[in-house]
C-alpha cells in the first residue's frame, strides 16, 4: 500500500498494510465512528521511540500538541496512514518499519538509517477541511483537483465560473450562472470564495453549501434576503499574479505577460520601457493620458515617479504588467513633475513593458577607484534630489554612498582612506539632515554618531547631534556636544546661539521646578 487512496482497505488495528510495515495496537478506544479525511488539520499528541526505548521526539515533553494537514506529505508515510484510522480521543501504540518512517537515510542525528520506530499516538481532535471556517456554516460538498501545481496567491486577480443555487427555502433555483473576477485577500469577494480559491488549482472545482452568515457577501448581488441556504459551485478558470511590490499596497503589480529569465533591473540600472498612464477615479481607470514608446531612464535617478522605480525593479525582461500606484507613489512623490492632465493627488494605473535593461555593477565587483567615484556620484545625485524635494530618493543615494566602503576588503592608501572617510561622513551628515526634516531624531543620532566616529572633531556633526538631543529633551548630552563644538571652533555663532537657547530652556525649567517643589512643601505644612 503506497497512497492515501488505498486507505479504504485499512483495518482499524493490527497489521494495517499487510506487509508488517505498520502495526497498530489500540490502547484507548476513541469516541464515535468519524475518522479524519485528507486535507483535515490534525491535532495530535505523540511520543516517538527507537527500538531500544530511547525517546527521539515527544509533543508531551514540549507541552503542545502537534498540528499537520493529513495527506499533504507533511509527515512520514506511516503517520498519514495511521491517522486515517484513529477516532477522536483514540490512543494507539504504532510500530513503523523504515519504509513507513525515515527509510534508509534516517533523520540524523536522532534517528539512524533503517530505523524501526514506535509511536504512542493520541488523536486529540481535528478540524475538517470540509468545514471551511470551523463553525459548520460553510461545508464542502465535493471537489475536483485541477491541473498543475500553482495556486493563486494573495492579491491574485482570479476569474471563476460561479453557479449559485438556492437550496432553502425550497424549491431549488439557480440564482446565478456566470463568471466573477475578484482579487484575493482584498475583501472584494464572498469570504468563502476568497478562502477556497487559495487552495485550488487551474480548472479545479468545488461545491460549497453556505448558511448564515455566509449565504451572501461582497460581490454577491443576486441572493434575495429571504434565502437561508445556498450552494456555490466554483470552477477556477485562470488568474493573474498580483504582487504588493511596495509592501504597503501603495504599488501593486499585476502580471499580464510573464518575463524571460530571472534577472531584474537594480538600482542604477539603465532601462527602456513602453509605458502608458491612466488616471484612476473611484477605482476605475480612465483613458490613456500619457504614452511613451519607448521611454528610457536610470532607476532611482529621479526621472520617474517613485512607484515606477519600485515596480521596474521587480520586472523581468519582456514582462508586461499593469502597475497600480497610490498617489504618494505616483506624482505625489514629485509634484513638480506633474504632467498635463495628472494631479499630484491622483492614483494611477500604469501599463509597463520592460523592453531592455543594463544592470549597474554590484558593489562587490567594483574596484576601489570605482567605489570612490560611486560615492561622489551618489552624494551629488542625492544633493540634487534633496533640493527638489525628492527626499526618499535622496536618502537612498546617501545610503548607498555610506555602504560602499562599509566592509573594506582592500587596504587603502592614507590619501584614499582620508578622501573616502570625508565622502562617507558627508553622506551620513546628509542623511541626518534628511531625517531631521522627517522629525526622526533617533535616526539623526544614529548618523551623526557615525560621522563623529569617522571624525570626532567635526563641528557640523557635533552641532547636529546636539540639536537632536535638544529636541529629545536630553539637555545634558546636548550641552556636552555644543560645548565640544565650541572648543573646536570658539567663534562659531550658530553653536553659540544654540547653546544660549539651551541655557534659557534649562533656566526656565529650573524655575518651574523650584515653583512646583515650593508649592508641594507649602501644602505639606
Amino acid at each position: 500500500m503506497s497512497s492515501m487512496e488505498d486507505v479504504g482497505e485499512l483495518k482499524q488495528s493490527g497489521d494495517l498494510t499487510g506487509d508488517g510495515g505498520v502495526i497498530k495496537e489500540i490502547l484507548q478506544p476513541g469516541r464515535g465512528t468519524e475518522r479524519p479525511e485528507k486535507g483535515d488539520e490534525i491535532i495530535m499528541h505523540y511520543v516517538g521511540k527507537l527500538q531500544d526505548g530511547s525517546i527521539v521526539d515527544s509533543s508531551r515533553t514540549r507541552g503542545q500538541a502537534f498540528k499537520f494537514k493529513l495527506g499533504k506529505g507533511s509527515v512520514i508515510r506511516g503517520w498519514d496512514l495511521v491517522t486515517r484510522t484513529l477516532a477522536k480521543g483514540e490512543k494507539a501504540l504504532v510500530t513503523l518499519g523504515p519504509e513507513y518512517a525515515y527509510g534508509q537515510t534516517g533523520s540524523p542525528p536522532r534517528i539512524p538509517p533503517n530505523a524501526t520506530l514506535t509511536f504512542e499516538m493520541e488523536l486529540e481532535n481535528w478540524i475538517s477541511a470540509k468545514d471551511l471556517f470551523g463553525d459548520g456554516a460553510v461545508m464542502k460538498a465535493g471537489e475536483t483537483e485541477g491541473g498543475g501545481w500553482e495556486r493563486p496567491g494573495m492579491f491574485s486577480e482570479v476569474t471563476c465560473k460561479i453557479v449559485a443555487k438556492r437550496l432553502e427555502p425550497s424549491p431549488e433555483k439557480v440564482l446565478f450562472d456566470g463568471e466573477k473576477v475578484f482579487s484575493v485577500g482584498t475583501g472584494t469577494a464572498h469570504k468563502a470564495w476568497d478562502k477556497i480559491v487559495q487552495d485550488m488549482k487551474k480548472d479545479g472545482s468545488v461545491s460549497l453549501i453556505c448558511t448564515s452568515p455566509y449565504v451572501s457577501g461582497p460581490g454577491v448581488d443576486f441572493v434575495p434576503a429571504d434565502v437561508t441556504k445556498v450552494q456555490y459551485d466554483i470552477t477556477l478558470l485562470h488568474w493573474l499574479k498580483v504582487e504588493d511590490v511596495s509592501g504597503d499596497r501603495g504599488v501593486m503589480k499585476k502580471i499580464l505577460r510573464e518575463g524571460d529569465g530571472w534577472e531584474t533591473p537594480n538600482e542604477g540600472a539603465f532601462v527602456s520601457v513602453n509605458i502608458e498612464y491612466r488616471v484612476v477615479t473611484e477605482g476605475v481607470a480612465g483613458d490613456v493620458v500619457i504614452k511613451h514608446e519607448p521611454f528610457i531612464f536610470t532607476v532611482i535617478d529621479g526621472a520617474v515617479a517613485e512607484g515606477i522605480d519600485v515596480a521596474v525593479q521587480k520586472m523581468k525582461l519582456n514582462e508586461l504588467a499593469i502597475v497600480y500606484l497610490k498617489a504618494p507613489y505616483a506624482f505625489g512623490s514629485c509634484p513638480n513633475m506633474c504632467p498635463p492632465r495628472i494631479k499630484a493627488t491622483d492614483d494611477l494605473e500604469v501599463k509597463i513593458e520592460l523592453l531592455s535593461f543594463d544592470r549597474s555593477k554590484d558593489s562587490w565587483s567594483l574596484s576601489v577607484d570605482e567605489k570612490k567615484k560611486q560615492i561622489i556620484a551618489r552624494k551629488a545625485k542625492g544633493n540634487q534630489l534633496f533640493k527638489v524635494g525628492r527626499l526618499k530618493l535622496a536618502m537612498r543615494h546617501y545610503e548607498i554612498g555610506t555602504s560602499l566602503f562599509e566592509y573594506r576588503t582592500a587596504e587603502l592608501s592614507p590619501e584614499v582612506a582620508r578622501e573616502v572617510n570625508e565622502l562617507t561622513m558627508a553622506c551620513h551628515l546628509n542623511l541626518a539632515a534628511c531625517y531631521k526634516k522627517q522629525n526622526d531624531m533617533e535616526k539623526v543620532l544614529v548618523h551623526t554618531k557615525k560621522a563623529i566616529d569617522i571624525e570626532p572633531t567635526n563641528v557640523k556633526a557635533l552641532y547636529r547631534r546636539g540639536c537632536a538631543y535638544l529636541e529629545l529633551d536630553n539637555f545634558f548630552k546636548a550641552e556636552r556636544d555644543f560645548k565640544r563644538a565650541l572648543e573646536i571652533q570658539p567663534e562659531n555663532s550658530e553653536v553659540k546661539r544654540k547653546l544660549a537657547e539651551l541655557s534659557r530652556i534649562i533656566a526656565k525649567q529650573d524655575e518651574a521646578d523650584r515653583r512646583r517643589y515650593s508649592n508641594m512643601f507649602a501644602k505639606a505644612k
